[in-house]
């Protein structure tokens, strides 16, 4: 079914741009995708696993500028392999960038977008945090905010994109890695839209959970 989706969205904005005869509405289509706040210093800077260096570079390069008032950043991603954890890898990437391990907080539980936000939401509610900034990748940044305004609520919630990544909203359409996480990317929103949350829209950190 998901699978059908995705051919079904294909299909409709590849129609509309072959009708139009433009590109434009192509970009447009995958810039919705994209969700981008103007930077504000936050409590804590969190950076979602996934990609090899893009996130962990571009949340370091926040935190060594300061903007994350608590002096915290939160690393987030569950098991890859034994008892390796993608959140624990980033912090290796981090460490080694000049940032130190008492200033880095795990979320290494997480296997999606949606437990990234609930792991996320119970550190940030113990530790008393107010705002946060959010790191991922351009193409993730939309789906990832929704999570994060839903499971994680009364705290202000600053979207900052990695500044630097492979994927390239001009063109996207034409290349096969790019095309493949745009559609892939909204058939993860239709799901969300259309059958919401696994487990409501409260994290057990917003209910009073430990």
């Amino acid at each position: 079914m998901f699978r059908c989706i995705k051919l079904l969205i294909l299909f409709f904005v590849l129609a509309g741009a072959v009708y139009f005869g433009h590109g434009f509405l192509l970009e447009k289509a995958g810039r919705y995708l994209y969700a981008k706040d103007e930077l504000k210093p936050a409590d804590v800077i969190v950076v979602l696993g996934g990609e090899q260096t893009e996130r962990v570079e571009y949340g370091v390069k926040l935190f060594k500028e300061g903007w994350a008032r608590k002096d915290r950043i939160i690393l987030t991603g569950g098991p890859v392999v034994g008892t390796h954890t993608l959140a624990g890898m980033m912090k290796e990437q981090a460490e080694a960038l000049g940032v130190s391990g008492k200033d880095i907080l795990l979320a290494d539980r997480s296997m999606s977008t949606e437990e990234d936000a609930r792991e996320t939401g119970d550190i940030v509610k113990k530790r008393g945090y107010r705002s946060l900034i959010l790191v991922t990748s351009p193409y993730h940044s939309k789906r990832a905010l929704l999570y994060f305004r839903r499971l994680v609520p009364d705290v202000r919630i600053v979207s900052a994109p990695a500044d630097k990544s492979w994927f390239r909203f001009g063109g996207w359409w034409m290349r096969g890695r790019d095309r493949d996480t745009v559609l892939s990317e909204f058939g993860k929103l239709i799901r969300l839209w259309v059958f919401g949350m696994r487990n409501g829209a409260t994290s057990q950190a917003a209910k009073g959970g430990a």
